[in-house]
C-alpha cells in the first residue's frame, strides 16, 4: 500500500499514537476475487485498535467504496479505515454518520473506535449552544427568510400554511418569543406575527440555535420518483449555484411525513439517489425546486469544509 509512510507520520504527528502496518496476506485467500482486485490492503495497529486499511483503486465510486467496507469487516471481523485521496462533503458526512473510519493524509483523520476527529482546520466540531430552537420553530424562521414573508400573518394562518396544528405552531412561536425574534400583535380575535428584527440577525440565530433540518440519510434506486416528490438537497444543490462540482448521485430532501416516501423503498446500504428525510418539509421554503439557500446552509452547519462555507456565506450575503 502506498503512502504508509505519510499516513504513519501524518497520525503520529497529530496524537502522538505509535502507528504499524503489518501484511493483509493471512486474509486475502478469504477474499472473491472482485474484491481483492478493488483495492490495497495492509492491517493497521494504532494504539489498541486493529483494522484493515482499504486504499481504494477506483475513488471515483463511492457506492462501490460502501461495499468494500462492508464486506471487508464481514469477511475479516475486523473495523475498515478507508485511505482517500480527497472526498466531497456529502461523503464525509455519510462516512461518519455511519461511523466509517477514514484517513485523508495531510487533511482529515476520523477514527471513531478510537474517538478521533481531527481536520486541518482543527479538533473536533464546535459545539453548538444547548439553548436549542425546534425543529418547527427553526421550520418558521426558514420559511420567513426564504422569502414567502410571514409578516403580519396570523398564528393560524401560518399553521395552515405550514401544515401544522395551531397548537405544535403556538408552542414553537413562544419559543420564538423567548428568543426575541418575533412577537405577538392582537388584533381583534388574530393573533399576529411580528418579526421585528432584520433578517440578518434572524439568520445569525438560527445558525446559533436552529435545528438542522436532516433526520437521516437513505438511499433509494427510484430516481424518478425521488425527483417528483423531493427537492434538490445538499451538494446537488449547491452545485446548482455555485461553482462547486456535483455529487455522483443526485440529492433530494424529502418530508418525513410525505405519504409518498414508503414507496421510495429506502435503504442505508445503496442506491442511484441519495434521500435525505427531513424533520420539516423542505418544499415549504424551496426555490424552482432547490432547497432554499438558508435551509441548505443549515444542513451544512457542522461541516467544517472551508470551499462550502465560502460559497455559502457569499450566496446568503448576496441574498439578505
Amino acid at each position: 500500500m502506498k503512502d504508509k509512510g505519510k499516513i504513519i507520520d501524518y497520525i503520529q504527528n497529530s496524537f502522538g499514537w505509535p502507528v504499524k502496518f503489518k501484511s493483509f496476506d493471512a486474509y486475502k485467500g478469504k477474499l472473491p476475487y472482485i474484491l481483492s482486485g478493488a483495492a490495497d490492503y495492509a492491517l493497521i495497529e494504532c494504539d489498541d485498535f486493529i483494522g484493515v486499511a482499504i486504499l481504494p483503486k477506483l475513488d471515483d465510486d463511492f457506492r462501490m467504496i460502501r461495499n468494500i467496507v462492508s464486506n471487508i469487516e464481514r469477511i475479516t471481523g475486523l473495523k475498515a479505515v478507508l485511505v482517500l485521496e480527497s472526498i466531497d462533503s456529502y461523503q464525509r458526512r455519510s462516512l461518519i454518520e455511519s461511523r466509517i473510519s477514514f484517513i485523508i493524509p495531510d487533511k482529515q483523520i476520523y477514527l471513531p473506535d478510537i474517538g478521533a476527529l481531527m481536520t486541518e482546520r482543527g479538533m473536533g466540531v464546535k459545539q453548538l449552544s444547548t439553548d436549542r430552537l425546534s425543529m418547527v420553530a427553526t421550520a418558521i424562521l426558514l420559511v420567513h427568510l426564504s422569502g414567502k414573508s410571514l409578516q403580519g400573518k396570523s398564528v393560524s394562518g401560518v399553521a395552515d400554511i405550514m401544515g401544522y396544528s395551531v397548537k405544535t405552531l403556538s408552542l414553537a412561536v413562544k419559543e420564538l418569543e423567548e428568543q426575541g425574534l418575533v412577537s405577538i400583535r392582537q388584533e381583534g380575535r388574530k393573533k399576529l406575527l411580528d418579526f421585528r428584527l432584520p433578517s440578518k440577525k434572524i439568520w445569525e440565530k438560527v445558525v446559533e440555535i436552529g435545528e438542522n433540518p436532516i433526520e437521516k440519510r437513505l438511499f433509494t434506486s427510484d430516481v424518478v420518483l425521488a425527483k417528483e416528490i423531493g427537492v434538490v438537497a445538499s451538494d446537488s444543490a449547491l452545485s446548482e449555484i455555485s461553482m462547486l462540482s456535483s455529487p455522483n448521485q443526485p440529492i433530494y430532501a424529502v418530508y418525513n411525513r410525505n405519504p409518498r416516501i414508503k414507496e421510495l423503498n429506502l435503504n442505508s446500504h445503496d442506491g442511484s439517489a441519495v434521500i435525505e428525510v427531513w424533520k420539516s418539509d423542505p418544499a415549504l421554503s424551496a426555490k424552482n425546486g432547490l432547497t432554499d439557500v438558508f435551509s441548505l446552509a443549515l444542513t451544512y452547519k457542522d461541516d467544517d469544509d472551508p470551499r462550502i462555507k465560502k460559497e455559502l456565506d457569499k450566496i446568503i450575503a448576496e441574498t439578505l
